[in-house]
C-alpha cells in the first residue's frame, strides 16, 4: 500500500480534551489494522505527539516498529521549541513532505 497519513494537529476536531482522546483512539485503533500507511507526516501541533505527549510517543513507536516511517516537520518542531525533544521518527522538511504527497497514490489528512 502506498498510503500517506498527514496529521495536522495533536487532536481531532475543535474540543481540546475530547479531540486529543479521539486522536489517541484513532492512533491506537490504527495499530490494530492490517493495512497501515507507508509514512506519516506530522505538521503543526501534531509534532507534539512525537515529542511531549507520552501516550502519543508510545503509540507512534509501535507504529514505527510495524514499518511506518514517521516524519516530524522541522519548522514546526522549532516553532514549538521541541526540536531536541523528538522521541520517535525523523525530522522532516517541507520538500520531503510535498514529494511524498505528490508521489503517493493516496493521502489521508487529519
Amino acid at each position: 500500500m502506498d498510503k500517506i497519513l498527514l496529521l495536522k494537529d495533536d487532536a481531532i476536531g475543535e474540543n481540546g480534551e475530547l479531540g486529543h482522546k479521539l486522536m489517541m483512539s484513532f492512533l491506537s485503533t490504527l495499530l490494530t489494522m492490517e493495512t497501515l500507511p507507508k509514512e506519516m507526516y506530522l505538521l503543526n501541533r501534531a509534532v507534539l505527539l512525537a515529542t511531549s505527549d507520552i501516550e502519543g510517543v508510545e503509540i507512534l513507536k509501535r507504529l514505527e516498529a510495524k514499518g511506518v516511517k514517521i516524519y516530524a516537520c522541522q519548522t514546526c518542531l522549532g516553532y514549538f521549541n521541541v526540536l531536541d525533544a523528538l522521541k520517535v521518527g525523523s525530522v522532516g522538511n517541507m520538500q520531503g513532505t510535498i514529494n511524498a504527497i505528490l508521489e503517493s497514490s493516496s493521502v489521508i489528512t487529519l
